[in-house]
């Protein structure tokens, strides 16, 4: 019995265990189960992408899009945000297989989107250098938005020359002009898809398929639009391609201004940014050489046009010149940004006196090419440049396109400080219009000064330009005191409040009197109203020809009233400096013969002014008078 019983007991264990394993068997297949349905469903929610792309644009203009720039097709004319610049020249389709989306696509798909090894990945077409097929040619047609790069790419490691100076051509550019010229590109007919996909990643441009093909003769008559992403930027519409190659070509060139040496050009102009030149391409180009301008009008300083980037000019051969990436339909001025940019006597006597005398009698079409770009220099004066021209700039430092233009200015010119000769003026400009010009593109109310009746209780408005670190006046709480008793509404302008402009623009234009020492701060009486007055406090130091030749001679053409007075010896700062009888005090004139520097060492930076206020008193009395009656 107990062998039975024990048999018994082992039966049932067995049971139990067969059991056992039955259900582990099911568990596992029902887990193989759940795990190829979840297989499927991320290989559905995989294919289900390739819909929503196509909601926004066809993977063919995608691909046309990433082409543009694979070929270094893409163009700085209009400026765009740091993350985009200088995309590779040459993108290879196997270093990641990405494609480059636009931003619309991309937010849509949103930050949880993966891929996997086995996503099938459109390939980004790529240009051999054996390449046969004619190049495709960017057409811009210029647009009303000015856009700026939020900051500026430091652009020196790209240099393309050698160890020589030589200018080097782009690879891609150097591979294109070694081909036989004897023989033509074969040209390829598109069909009527490939035609379909070409216009329809031009936004907002309605798309047309045909089913004809299209021949070698009617292919040339294609253009193909840009698709600009750029913020606040207007789409650029197809349009035909200008011809320049037919114009009359001209190039002369004015190395005898004392001021300024500049080059005008009329044909077919090309301008390459990065390698600082500009043909003139002419098939009967007989004289080559090669010229040199630095765009900036201070020719006499030369350790100040060191600092200008040359631009060459040259005329060439067709077959000495590269094929134009871009065409633009106005002619283009190029200047320089450098120099002394951020002070407002040479922003306005070097550059944008100039600057309106050059692009003005063009009435808006005209497109600016700067060289040296100090883009915060661009956004102070926006208001100007945009009324002259509301075309995109060209950074020359950085711009790699072969830009095309049926004329050109390179350099501008400066007719002396603060001031136009309408002899020398396109269209007989004068400085009264240069004033008006002003007035329309700050948007500054007053034209001109009123005589002011007391008996309204109205009075005449005093600026007081304040001055900190040299040339102060070092008792100017006295001056604001003794200007509001003699009846001025005193408007008293340090440093920082200059700065906040263009607002302090209409500040000056508020004023009837700008009161100021000498220096570059009285260069905003260009926003003066008309029989305004400027009245200058001349430092001491024999300074009376420097402060009538830059702020008192230009005043007249402006229609300005100018009245200057003249410190004595004691109300200079020096006298805590140098001993009365140094030549400081007894022969000012021997310390201008040593020289501008020491000159302007000693009686601009050395010097701080005591104002004798009851001596100037009477100047400013006069100056009242003669707005109230």
């Amino acid at each position: 019995m107990k062998r039975l019983d024990g048999s018994s007991k082992i039966n049932k264990i067995k049971g139990k265990g067969i059991g056992a394993a039955t259900v582990l068997v099911s568990l596992i297949a029902f887990l193989i189960v759940i795990s190829l349905l979840e297989s499927n469903s991320r290989a559905s929610t995989i294919l289900d992408l390739q819909p929503s792309f196509n909601n926004y644009a066809p993977l063919s203009s995608i691909e046309g899009t990433t082409n543009h720039l694979q070929q270094g097709k893409e163009s700085n004319v209009v400026p765009i945000s740091s993350e985009e610049k200088h995309k590779p020249e040459n993108i290879s389709s196997e270093t990641d297989g990405v494609i480059n989306l636009p931003i619309r696509m991309t937010e849509d798909l949103g930050s949880n989107e993966k891929t996997t090894d086995n996503d099938e990945k459109p390939t980004l077409p790529t240009v051999s250098s054996e390449d046969t097929s004619p190049k495709e040619e960017l057409v811009v047609k210029e647009t009303n938005e000015l856009a700026i790069p939020a900051e500026e790419k430091d652009d020196s490691n790209n240099s393309n020359q050698d160890d020589g100076g030589e200018m080097m051509l782009p690879t891609r550019l150097t591979e294109q002009w070694n081909q036989d010229k004897t023989t033509e590109s074969s040209k390829m007919e598109l069909n009527a898809e490939e035609k379909s996909e070409t216009t329809e990643w031009s936004q907002d441009e309605a798309t047309e398929s045909s089913n004809t093909e299209l021949n070698a003769e009617e292919k040339s008559e294609i253009t193909e639009s840009q698709s600009v992403n750029s913020e606040n930027q207007e789409d650029i519409k197809p349009e035909e391609i200008p011809s320049n190659q037919n114009q009359k070509n001209k190039l002369e060139c004015d190395f005898t201004h004392p001021r300024a040496d500049t080059c005008t050009m009329e044909g077919d102009v090309r301008v390459l940014g990065t390698y600082s030149t500009v043909f003139l391409v002419s098939p009967t180009a007989q004289d080559t050489t090669e010229s040199k301008i630095r765009p900036y009008a201070r020719k006499w300083e030369k350790p100040t046009m060191q600092m200008i980037k040359e631009v060459n000019v040259k005329q060439a051969l067709p077959d000495q010149a590269p094929p134009c990436t871009v065409h633009h339909d106005v002619p283009v001025v190029v200047f320089s940004t450098g120099g002394f940019v951020g002070n407002v006597f040479h922003d306005y006597t070097d550059i944008l006196i100039p600057l309106f005398l050059a692009a003005n009698q063009y009435e808006g079409k005209v497109q600016f090419a700067v060289t040296d770009m100090s883009w915060w220099w661009i956004f102070k004066y926006l208001p100007i440049i945009k009324t002259l021209s509301p075309y995109p700039i060209l950074n020359l430092d950085q711009d790699k396109n072969v830009h095309c233009f049926p004329s050109a200015q390179i350099g501008v010119k400066s007719h002396k400080p603060m001031g136009v000769d309408p002899t020398q003026s396109p269209n007989g400009y004068t400085m009264q219009d240069f004033r008006a010009f002003i007035r329309k593109s700050f948007s500054l109310k007053r034209s001109y000064t009123r005589v002011i009746d007391l008996k309204s209780g109205k009075r005449p408005r005093l600026l007081i330009l304040l001055r900190r670190g040299t040339r102060a006046i070092v008792n100017e709480k006295q001056l604001i005191a003794m200007a509001k008793k003699i009846g001025f509404r005193v408007v008293a302008a340090d440093p920082d409040k200059t700065r906040e402009f263009p607002k302090f623009a209409h500040v000056v234009n508020s004023c009837d009197v700008m009161l100021g020492v000498h220096g570059a701060g009285l260069a905003n009486m260009l926003y003066l109203p008309t029989n305004a007055t400027v009245l200058q406090i001349l430092p001491w130091g024999d300074l009376g020809f420097v402060g009538r030749h830059d702020y008192g001679l230009p005043l007249p053409d402006m229609g300005l009233r100018y009245v200057e007075h003249e410190i004595k010896e004691d109300e200079s700062t020096l006298i805590y400096k140098y001993p009365r009888d140094h030549a400081v005090f007894t022969n000012p004139q021997a310390i201008h013969d040593q020289g501008w520097d020491t000159m302007y060492r000693i009686f601009l930076n050395e010097q701080n002014i005591m104002l004798n206020v009851d001596r100037f008193k009477g100047v400013l009395i006069d100056v009242f008078k003669s707005y109230v009656r």
